[in-house]
């Protein structure tokens, strides 16, 4: 049967129909007209706005797309909330930027959004563009919040990418890449830390910035961020406690055109539990009072004053360090006692691994490193150095006859 037009707008034919939705405040009769090619598709359109109606969704928004609806989302909602960070941020705003703006699923009406064309978008990402399954478990993190709060606004009823209907593309067989990552937990060994210790002793003739945060890290295991970030206010040498509630940063910061820079600036911690208080050992006060003491001349001569709220940590221009710039030093320093090169994080790696191979409990490591969870802290013990397992072995030698 031929399909029946009623109406034409624009040189289109359309079957119109209208229908009551609702009356306003003084019991008039609110009209709507649904336009559809052909009468079916006209009632197909009726059915689909009144169940939106009873199942308390919001009205009015059916062509509203995916990339202009979470556009308005990042720069409405998350970027005014006080809630948000600034790393959460520049995450967010970097994956709708590369992955869902002028994407194949940008467009997607959020009316009817369904997991599937997520899904083999996600396909497609990791197939065809060889990206990582952390970057799409990632990606999807972002869409997930996104969703979440549309739900909240009664725009969508369910979240498409729950990861209860979304599957992270990867290789479930990776048996090679689960020994290849293996949580990038890299640490020096006995001889590599005697060599270390041997070239940060402290020198009155000298520059001692690195030497210091070196040791302080060995004894502390503070994050990269956490050292660059502390304040003088924060080191109680009479208890021989350092307190953690900063980290030093690379964050965007954007302007009224929503374009950016980077600046360098002090945060809170990702997580409640970064915020911690760490003991450090007594040996380590004596050299401590003797740096403040240098700092306190290196600001003098600059006419600057080091006082409590001054980081521990500058530059020779008592300026906060990059962290690009500490990890060039980092390197530098590492080449010139030819050690090959590992990350300034194995330090911490290391301070972990270290009080475990020492008998130190799990709970205790967790609340030194300022982990949310316990089993971030469980891959320490997981990772063991070989003549530490060949030491376990040998308490069961008595089996053998």
């Amino acid at each position: 049967m031929a399909k029946k037009y009623n109406c034409e707008i624009n040189g289109k034919k359309y079957f119109r129909k209208r229908k009551t939705v609702g009356y306003d405040i003084n019991g008039k009769p609110k009209i709507k007209y649904f336009y559809g090619d052909g009468e079916k598709d006209a009632d197909r359109k009726i059915d689909e706005y009144f169940t939106r109606i009873n199942s308390g969704l919001e009205v009015g928004n059916e062509n509203l797309s995916l990339e202009v609806f979470m556009h308005k989302w990042l720069w409405d909602v998350l970027y005014t909330s006080k809630n948000t960070k600034s790393a959460s941020f520049d995450k967010h705003e970097t994956n709708y930027r590369l992955y869902i703006k002028n994407s194949p699923i940008g467009q997607l009406r959020l009316y009817n959004i369904s997991s599937h064309p997520i899904q083999l978008y996600y396909n497609d990402l990791f197939v065809k563009k060889e990206l990582s399954s952390k970057k799409i478990y990632d990606i999807n993190k972002t869409l997930r919040k996104f969703f979440n709060y549309c739900i909240s606004e009664h725009i969508i009823l369910d979240n498409p990418c729950s990861l209860t209907k979304i599957q992270i593309p990867g290789n479930a067989d990776g048996f090679e890449d689960e020994l290849e990552n293996e949580d990038n937990i890299t640490v020096f060994n006995d001889e590599e830390l005697e060599i270390i210790k041997n070239n940060i002793q402290y020198k009155n003739d000298q520059d001692n910035t690195l030497n210091v945060a070196i040791q302080l890290d060995l004894v502390t295991g503070l994050r990269k961020g956490e050292l660059l970030g502390l304040k003088r206010k924060y080191i109680n040498l009479d208890k021989c406690t350092i307190k953690v509630v900063n980290t030093l940063k690379l964050v965007k910061v954007f302007d009224e055109n929503k374009t950016h820079k980077r600046v360098l600036k002090l945060t809170t911690p990702k997580t409640k539990s970064s915020i911690r208080e760490i003991p450090f050992p007594e040996t380590l006060k004596p050299i401590l009072k003797q740096y403040f003491i240098e700092q306190i001349e290196k600001y003098k001569k600059l006419g600057l004053k080091f006082n409590s709220e001054s980081l521990i940590f500058t530059t020779s221009a008592c300026t906060p360090f990059e962290t690009s710039n500490f990890s060039k030093k980092w390197a530098k320093f590492l080449d010139s006692i030819n050690l090959v090169f590992k990350k300034f994080h194995s330090i911490r790696d290391t301070f972990a691994t270290t009080l475990i191979r020492r008998g130190a409990k799990i709970i205790e490591v967790k609340e030194l490193l300022g982990h949310s969870s316990i089993k971030t802290t469980e891959r320490y013990y997981i990772f063991c150095f070989p003549e530490d397992k060949s030491k376990i072995v040998n308490l069961l030698c008595d089996f053998i006859i």
